[in-house]
């Protein structure tokens, strides 16, 4: 995407999607409104599917944007009934503000970090070489200013000993979303994004990829909270469970999301 089309598009959203959010949720009884982070709005998609294929007659719609934005235009003045989100920190600052059923919080999968390149040539199972071999000009990331992933790319970047070499060469872009679509159109060499979006349809045929190892950060973990509206749509409330129920389990493994640990 052009630099100039790719500002215009943020524009758009920035003043769109908090009429998206205030626009698509009526709490009733058979309609759904979902507010998303990008790296799981794909997968969303597929889970929606499954989920209305037990609810037949039921709607859903679905408002996707940054962490930051979303999180932003919720406290604002965005009404949905369930957040799928990339950081337990945001649930727990929205139920903070009054905004979230804090209690209702469930980890429903592991992100990991990939390495993702569409360049020809390039090998990311280079390790550490990769981020100062001359060729390499510009890596994508997400801004970690509104997107968890863009800290934990970060950090993996200074735990790994790159940064130093790796900074200079940064395209801190706007969300996962952006990166992606980034390393889609060779824009940049290598990008650092999470494995969800590596195997979101438009983008898991396409170049190679590597998991980053784990031991150099933290991997995210994506929730579903309930929203107070949501806490009295018993259709929010079983959209909840069921992405902790077998199907939705085996949906999530097959988008790139690892199971989460057994709750206790």
């Amino acid at each position: 995407m052009l630099p100039s089309i790719r500002k215009h598009v943020a524009a758009l959203l920035t003043a769109v999607l908090p009429l998206m959010l205030a626009g698509i949720a009526q709490a009733d009884g058979d309609h759904l409104a979902i507010a998303a982070v990008p790296s799981i709005a794909p997968a969303a998609a597929t889970l929606n599917t499954e989920f209305l294929r037990q609810h037949p007659g039921a709607a859903i719609t679905v408002a996707s944007a940054a962490s930051a934005t979303l999180g932003a235009q919720i406290e604002a003045d965005g009404a949905f009934d369930v957040l799928l989100a990339d950081d337990q920190a945001l649930p727990q600052r929205l139920a903070a503000s009054g905004k979230l059923d804090g209690g209702s919080t469930r980890v429903i999968g592991i992100g990991l970090l990939a390495l993702w390149t569409n360049t020809p040539g390039v090998n990311p199972g280079r390790g550490r070489p990769l981020f100062a071999a001359d060729y390499i000009n510009a890596i994508a990331i997400a801004d970690p200013a509104s997107s968890p992933f863009g800290v934990i790319a970060t950090t993996a970047l200074d735990r790994l000993g790159v940064a130093e070499i790796a900074t200079p060469k940064l395209k801190r872009l706007a969300d996962d979303l952006a990166v992606a679509e980034e390393i889609k159109a060779k824009g940049s060499d290598i990008g650092l994004l999470p494995m969800p979006m590596v195997k979101a349809p438009a983008y898991r045929d396409i170049g190679q990829y590597i998991l980053l190892p784990i031991g150099v950060y933290e991997p995210a973990q994506y929730t579903a909270t309930l929203s107070k509206a949501g806490s009295g749509n018993a259709l929010a409330q079983a959209y909840v469970e069921f992405l902790r129920s077998a199907p939705a389990r085996a949906l999530l493994a097959t988008a790139g999301f690892e199971a989460p640990a057994p709750t206790p």
